[in-house]
């Protein structure tokens, strides 16, 4: 019984995948056909998504909406270069990710980023520093890569992918953007 019960699991839900990808795909040819309303359909689909990715780089709300209507106008005036060939919501956070990026590089002193998460050695005395207002120390693309890697769990491929980035680039990026946060707690405990 089991076993069936996987295997129905398992039939049903790729038939409900390509349900929503082929209500999807609808979306956006009505979109691209000058369609708000489908669009629409589209920003309500992936609003949680794109606030949520937002949220990661920014704690003011007023920063975080504009950086998903600015997300969502990208998407709307790029539509067109979306090829298909993965899901729309990777092209819509890598849209998402390279709006958020420009904001931090326009940005001189920005706000503290939300707490992420970094790995940290049990009894390492670097726990109690606070990372956030660390964080807001490195660089855009540093911080862009360690809340990316450790703060949403996205590996250095999706990374790469969705900032048109190499993977290369990516993992040195984060090899020294990891050396110089090191470097940031190492001083504030000197303090």
């Amino acid at each position: 019984m089991r076993a069936d019960l996987g295997t129905l699991t398992l039939a049903i839900l790729p038939s409900e995948a390509g349900e929503r990808q082929a209500e999807e795909r609808r979306w956006i040819t009505a979109s691209l056909d000058g369609d708000r309303d489908a669009f629409a359909e589209l920003v309500r689909r992936y609003q949680q998504r794109v606030f949520r990715l937002a949220g990661r780089f920014f704690r003011r709300p007023e920063d975080v909406e504009e950086v998903a209507q600015e997300t969502f106008l990208t998407a709307w005036r790029k539509l067109h270069t979306y090829a298909g060939k993965a899901p729309f919501e990777h092209w819509l956070t890598r849209v998402c990710t390279r709006c958020c990026y420009a904001r931090l590089r326009q940005r001189p002193d920005p706000e503290p980023l939300q707490s992420i998460d970094l790995p940290v050695a049990p009894g390492d005395p670097t726990a109690g520093v606070e990372l956030e207002r660390l964080l807001a120390r490195l660089k855009p693309a540093d911080r862009m890569v360690l809340l990316l890697l450790d703060g949403e769990g996205w590996s250095t491929a999706e990374i790469a992918e969705r900032t048109g980035w190499t993977r290369t680039n990516v993992k040195v990026r984060a090899h020294r953007a990891r050396a110089r946060l090191r470097r940031l707690v190492e001083e504030d405990l000197e303090r």
